[in-house]
Order: C-alpha cells, then sequence, then structure tokens
C-alpha cells in the first residue's frame, strides 16, 4: 500500500508515527508545508511533521501548496493509493483529491457532522460538550462535508484543557486512522453521507477571542479559559495591565461580587461573573512575567478594596 500523508502541525504526529510503523508493508512519504520563520531570530523551523520525518526517515516534500503544479506532480510521482491528510492546513482542490488512486480521505477532530471547519476542538471546550470524538471520511469539495468512514466517540474530562484533549484525539485519531485503511483495503467499509440536520461549524479563532467578558456566568467562563488554552489563550486587564488567565475554576459561596470585581479570601483570588456566580483564580500570568499560581500571584501584587478585572 503507497500512502502520502499530508501533515503539518502537532496533531498529526501521532499518525505520522502509526503509519511509519507499518513499514515496509506500507510505502509511505510526507507533504508538508514549507519552513517558516520564528522566533526573534527569524530562523526557518520546518513544521513538527517534517521534522518527525526527518528523525524517522521518512521522505518529505514541502511544496507551497500540495494544489501546486509541483506538489501534483510529486503525487503523480509517487501514484499513491491514498492521500491521508491530517492536520495540514491547505484545502485540497479537486484535481489534487482526484490523484490517489484509491482514495483521499481525511482525520476531523470531532464527530462530524457537529464542529465542521478548523477549530473544533476549542468550540467543543468552550460550548462545554460532554462527548467528542474523531472522524475519518472521504475528502469532498466542500470541507468536512465528505462521506464519514468511521467514528471513535470519546468523553471530555471534566477539567480538560484543548492541549490535553488534542493530544488524547491525535493518538484516538491515529489507530483510527490505521482501522480506517485497513478496512478499506479489505472492502468491508461502506462511507455515509452526512446529516446536514445535524451540522455545526467550528469557526476560526482570532486573538480577540481570548478577551474575558465578566458579565459571563462562571460555567461559561470556565469553559472558554480551558477552551482557549494555550491559544490564543484568554486575559483581562488589572490596573491597565494585560492579564492572562490559564487556569480557574466556579466556586459556590455567597459572595456576591459584581462582573470584574475581586476579591481575596484564605490567599484564593475570586472574580464575580454574571448571574451573581464566582470563579476561583487557580493560575495567571502578567504580561511580560512568568505564569504563576494565584497565592504566589498575590505574595508580590495587593488586591485593593474595590479592584475589578476590566475590558482594557
Amino acid at each position: 500500500m503507497k500512502i502520502i500523508l499530508l501533515a503539518s502541525g502537532e496533531f498529526a504526529l501521532p499518525t505520522l508515527e502509526i503509519l511509519a510503523e507499518q513499514r515496509p508493508e506500507i510505502e509511505l512519504k510526507l507533504i508538508s508545508q514549507p519552513d517558516r520563520s520564528k522566533g526573534r531570530g527569524r530562523k526557518l523551523t520546518p513544521t513538527p511533521a517534517t521534522a518527525k520525518a526527518v528523525e524517522l526517515g521518512i521522505e518529505t516534500a514541502t511544496p507551497k501548496s500540495v494544489n501546486s503544479p509541483e506538489g501534483e506532480q510529486y503525487i503523480k510521482d509517487f501514484a499513491p493509493d491514498y492521500l491521508v491528510l491530517v492536520d495540514y492546513g491547505i484545502k485540497l482542490s479537486p484535481e489534487t483529491i482526484a490523484l490517489p488512486k484509491k482514495a483521499a480521505l481525511n482525520l476531523h477532530p470531532s464527530l462530524l457532522p457537529a464542529y465542521r471547519g478548523p477549530a473544533p476542538m476549542p468550540w467543543a471546550l468552550i460550548k462545554g460538550e460532554p462527548i467528542t470524538g474523531v472522524t475519518t471520511q472521504l475528502i469532498a469539495d466542500k470541507i468536512d462535508c465528505g462521506h464519514i468512514l468511521l467514528q471513535e466517540p470519546t468523553f471530555i474530562l471534566d477539567h480538560e484543557t484543548l492541549s490535553q484533549l488534542a493530544h488524547r484525539l491525535g493518538l484516538l485519531g491515529a489507530t483510527l486512522v490505521r482501522r480506517t485503511l485497513t478496512e478499506m483495503e479489505a472492502g468491508t467499509l461502506e462511507p455515509e453521507p452526512q446529516d446536514e440536520r445535524l451540522a455545526s461549524k467550528a469557526p476560526k479563532l482570532k486573538k480577540e477571542d481570548g478577551l474575558i467578558d465578566w458579565q459571563a456566568p462562571a460555567p461559561a467562563l470556565f469553559n472558554r479559559i480551558r477552551g482557549l488554552n494555550p491559544w490564543p489563550g484568554t486575559y483581562t486587564f488589572l490596573r491597565g495591565k494585560r492579564l492572562k488567565i490559564l487556569a480557574a475554576n466556579p466556586v459556590s459561596g455567597p459572595y456576591l461580587l459584581a462582573p470584574g470585581a475581586l476579591r481575596v479570601e484564605n490567599d484564593m483570588l475570586l472574580v464575580g461573573c454574571g448571574h451573581m456566580e464566582t470563579l476561583r483564580i487557580d493560575k495567571l500570568q502578567l504580561a511580560g512575567k512568568p505564569a504563576r499560581s494565584a497565592a504566589e500571584f498575590l505574595r508580590g501584587h495587593k488586591i485593593n478594596s474595590g479592584d475589578t478585572f476590566k475590558n482594557r
């Protein structure tokens, strides 16, 4: 079986590794996005998938786009049975989708048709979903709308952050990709169309999505904080300085704090939310400073009566 994996980000690494383990039964190549300038020195840095492929001894191509003449020619020369797309970051053209001998398929980190789009994991957390999962689907011209091949559900853990959920779903998805390819080769898999009545969207996130609105109820803010950790991160302002909120929990008690109002109680930093609810701040980071627990932060920053978190 000949496979080209199209992958760039860390979410794809378990799939890359699980396919690499099946060599020589699988002939595997990688197409990833080009190296990017990063850091203060703007040094060219390969994608996580490229770096891992080099470590594993897998041939890698990094065209500007897989849909470019260079990318398409690379695929034609190898003549793969399957294209497998995982966290690649570029939409495939109809011409590219048609290049493999058998199928072009995608791993998506939601239970499609729920949360179609580029940010399914953050939105599942933000919305407080109890269950999510991974889906393999045939790639269609319309993003995330192809026929479903296989799905694997999983519970979202109570205090799971985006990075933790992504790690779990990456591992779960790698196993599902391997199972999908095995069943497709055996001819035992029947693709099923998605039910459009159940479709929902997971639009791309922006940095400003991390600004906290303290008028929201505490459970909603708890879900937003964990759903946007590590990127874009949630933030507020204290005395005109930007403050990242890295971890928090709703707490019960007769605190009766106005939205954004702060109180210190037994080394706890409490903040009022909508519906007269309260959030306990557990971990935070002042701009230009290291992340600290609330207790560490309070030892160096006095919170006065009347102090509030603001939106600017």
